[in-house]
């Protein structure tokens, strides 16, 4: 008699930080790698944050509450990827951060403020959920 599938236990709060801090290390080299004009590299931290991001979905609300707060982060590179990430699920700190973000000089501003103009534009597409720009548009059309 086969074994029965049990749902997965809550994560826990080591593997939620393990998971933020493998994002934060993934933000930081997807970032350098754009500075090095690395286009092998950058791809490879990408589709690594894309994962984590997933990792982090499927341990449900924590999960999204935890890289939330990493908006609130110290280094700009990684309060900006994890803005990036949520801004679909709180506009609000996640704009306020980029918009601190796009203050800085270089390309780290550079991107912060492309991201703000395509927001504010409603062309924003998510990284992860391309319906979240059909959203984002679709309450802009609604507030006119």
């Amino acid at each position: 008699m086969p074994e029965p599938v049990l749902p997965e236990s809550p994560p826990t709060e080591a593997r939620l930080q393990r998971l933020l801090q493998r994002f934060a290390l993934a933000a930081r080299a997807h970032h350098e790698a754009l500075a090095a004009l690395d286009a092998e590299r950058t791809e490879t931290q990408a589709r690594m944050l894309a994962g984590l991001y997933e990792s982090l979905l499927n341990s449900g609300e924590p999960g999204l509450e935890k890289l939330l707060d990493l908006v609130n982060s110290s280094d700009p590179v990684v309060a900006g990827m994890a803005a990036v990430y949520s801004l679909h699920r709180d506009s609000g700190p996640c704009l306020a951060t980029l918009r601190r973000i796009a203050q800085e000089p270089g390309l780290l501003g550079f991107r912060a403020g492309m991201a703000l103009e395509r927001w504010d534009a409603g062309e924003w597409e998510s990284p992860v959920f391309p319906a979240a720009q059909v959203q984002h548009q679709n309450s802009l059309h609604s507030q006119g």
